[in-house]
């Protein structure tokens, strides 16, 4: 194997506390350990400046990381410092040859080792659309491994999907509480119990107390447990007070701007001004509304502004 090493190189030595330029009269390289100056490999001779595009071979190296170093000695006999610089000699693919499918086998859940799971098809060329039989599993989560071995007994690695598998309508384990809570989660069993009547599954409508939460958007958790102890995943359903949360007033060259979060599921608002903060709010119809803002020309004399939206206000 050759690789193709481009080497610029100007070398600069010091002599007596002087800097100054030699003639180069040498130029060496080598692999990784450095066998001493002058016993490296030959690459250049003698010329003031070198530019250098050299094949060098890199067959007596096995394949990893390598690092080639260069370094060059002027017309005085004095030898500069090496220059190095990485490279990778590829691991060479073995040659690929078609085999015979031997045996194929699956298995469930645990490695029972090879040649030891559940023998599935034997051919050259497989495409298996298999019945598995699943009655020794018990309900729930489990993955599916396969592998095959070919004509000289060599096994490949094991490929997975996982699977569920449910629970019989009249074995299913029952839901028996149900809590909800608002953004911060306070831990299992923690939050707001709902009353119910266990069973299998649950339907049922309930008031949230949501208690004192500050204005904007807000997440309502809900959560179940069923007569296993198991918590499932909790389920979230977006809602807000209606009162538009992180108003910003702002006035740059004469234009006023008020922006505050989107709340969800409200599309509409409306933007009220006073002369003084406990006057009476008027609606406000001189500027334009944008996704979640506001602009207009500034009021002269000063005003104090709500934002309200079809639900509440601020």
């Amino acid at each position: 194997m050759k690789l193709l090493f481009l080497i610029p190189m100007i070398l600069l030595l010091v002599g007596a506390g002087v800097l100054c330029s030699e003639v180069i009269s040498r130029i060496e390289y080598y692999f990784d350990s450095d066998p001493g100056p002058g016993n490296g490999n030959q690459l250049y001779p003698s010329r003031d400046a070198v530019s250098i595009a050299e094949l060098i071979s890199a067959a007596s190296l096995e394949p990893g990381i390598h690092r080639l170093f260069v370094r060059a000695k002027n017309d005085e006999d004095i030898w500069g410092l090496p220059q190095s610089a990485s490279f990778m000699v590829p691991f060479t693919a073995p040659a690929f040859s078609e085999r015979n499918v031997a045996a194929v086998e699956c298995f469930f859940d645990t490695d029972p080792g090879v040649g030891n799971g559940n023998l599935i098809h034997g051919r050259n060329g497989v495409s298996l659309d298999e019945l598995v039989s699943t009655a020794a599993l018990e309900p729930g989560i489990h993955r599916l491994f396969t592998r095959a071995k070919d004509d000289e007994g060599v096994w490949s690695l094991p490929q997975s999907r996982s699977f569920l598998l449910p629970w019989a309508a009249n074995s299913a384990p029952e839901i028996t509480r149900l809590e909800y809570y608002v953004d911060a989660d306070p831990g299992f069993g923690n939050g707001t119990q709902v009353m119910l009547t266990p069973g299998s599954s649950v339907s049922l409508d309930f008031a949230a107390l949501v208690g004192e939460i500050e204005h904007g958007n807000h997440c309502l958790y809900l959560r179940a447990r069923n007569s296993e102890g198991s918590w499932g995943l909790p389920a979230c359903r977006q809602f807000s007070d209606g009162i538009p949360a992180n108003l910003v007033i702002s006035v740059t060259d004469g234009i006023l701007s008020l922006s505050w979060e989107d709340l969800y599921g409200i599309d509409t608002y409306k933007v009220y001004s006073a002369p003084l903060p406990q006057g009476i709010y008027a609606e406000d119809v001189s500027g334009t509304f944008g996704t979640s803002d506001w602009t207009a020309p500034a009021a002269d004399p000063k005003q104090f502004y709500q934002v309200r939206s079809v639900y509440g206000e601020r």
